[in-house]
């Protein structure tokens, strides 16, 4: 199950998130190497400076305009943003 809770990017690039972290929350297990996954997948094809975080602990980051997104798959918590 995917839910978004906030999304700041075109509906295009969060379709796009989605997918990635879908994909990657099949592939691998540890929060660490489904970080990597988007990381390398948005930089790829959204050119670089995107970050990733894996988990439900505390967060406070600095992002371009219309580059974040914060929502679940399953139980893990994903926040993908770009970085300024």
């Amino acid at each position: 199950m995917i839910e978004k809770k906030k999304g700041i990017m075109s509906d295009e690039m969060q379709r796009d998130a989605l997918q990635c972290a879908l994909l990657a929350v099949n592939m691998y297990k540890k929060g660490i190497n489904i970080a990597n996954y988007i990381k390398k997948e948005f930089n790829r094809k959204h050119q670089a400076s995107w970050q990733c975080i894996v988990g439900s602990t505390g967060y406070s980051v600095s992002h371009n305009s219309n580059c974040y997104i914060n929502f679940t798959v399953g139980k893990k918590h994903i926040v993908l943003f770009k970085a300024p």
